[in-house]
């Protein structure tokens, strides 16, 4: 009887949380029409926004949070990338850093967790376009450095899920991220011709993404090297991270944060 009053509650717990936990991914089959990968194609961008959005903001915001954050600073081992953002000197400085890091992330938030087409979401892509646009015009910033940052911040929020979360992400979640990803890039005049469907088109969001995803190894293969500019950038990014870390644990934390970079991009920037 002791037994059986012990595993009965044990068990009841056990199957509430399986219920409870995959509820929203359940959810997903029932309210949105987009039951097997032909189906996928006819995504639209307001679905592919509220999938995202209960990614975000319920099931993993820390992760995602955390990725799109590594996302940025993943494109500082590029130089064509680091030398630009040297060369203005804002992130060389403790205080410009900050602000600079600050401003980024206000501009993210509002182009991500905003409704697309929504006053808040254009003003700030805008915005974004607006402090790139003079540094593409004058040849700065190439187009495929900017295709780069966007397959990160599409890509990153993904594997960050896949790898440490209590769950992966269903290829219908993958779908809307990308479906999502791929209509800012065209808000921000990103071309896609270097991928092999950018002619014919994709079938869906998710055919997309595998295309850009192998194409953004092989760039990062090619130009993630080491750098001086890199390194600077780097360790400006870190010690705004660190900040809250008291001084003497900042040695510790920089070492694993350089753990958790990667071989080739702790090479390019340390």
């Amino acid at each position: 009887m002791l037994l059986l009053a012990i595993v009965i509650p044990v068990l009841g717990y056990l199957l509430l949380v399986e219920k409870l936990r995959f509820r929203r991914k359940n959810s997903l089959a029932l309210k949105y029409p987009y039951g097997d990968r032909q189906s996928f194609r006819h995504m639209t961008l307001d679905d592919a926004f509220d999938i995202q959005s209960g990614l975000a903001e319920l099931e993993f915001p820390t992760i995602f949070s955390t990725s799109i954050f590594f996302a940025l600073f993943k494109t500082y081992g590029t130089p064509s990338i680091s030398k630009l953002l040297v060369t203005t000197g804002e992130l060389r400085n403790p205080t410009s850093a900050s602000k600079r890091a600050a401003d980024t992330g206000v501009l993210l938030t509002e182009i991500v967790l905003n409704k697309p087409k929504s006053i808040r979401n254009l003003d700030a892509i805008a915005r974004m376009n607006w402090l790139h646009d003079r540094y593409r015009k004058a040849g700065k910033i190439e187009d495929e450095d900017m295709l780069y940052t966007l397959s990160l911040f599409v890509l990153e929020p993904v594997r960050g899920v896949q790898r440490f979360e209590w769950r992966r992400l269903s290829d219908l979640e993958i779908c809307a991220l990308a479906v999502y990803w791929k209509s800012l890039g065209e808000a921000m005049d990103i071309p896609y011709e270097v991928l092999p469907s950018a002619k014919s088109g994709w079938e869906d969001g998710l055919h997309w993404l595998e295309e850009l995803e192998i194409w953004s190894k092989a760039y990062d293969f090619e130009n993630t090297v080491p750098d001086e500019n890199n390194r600077v950038l780097a360790f400006a990014t870190l010690d705004i991270g660190l900040t809250n870390v008291p001084s003497i644990f900042r040695g510790v934390a920089m070492q694993l944060m350089a753990a958790l970079l990667g071989k080739r991009l702790r090479r390019a920037m340390m």
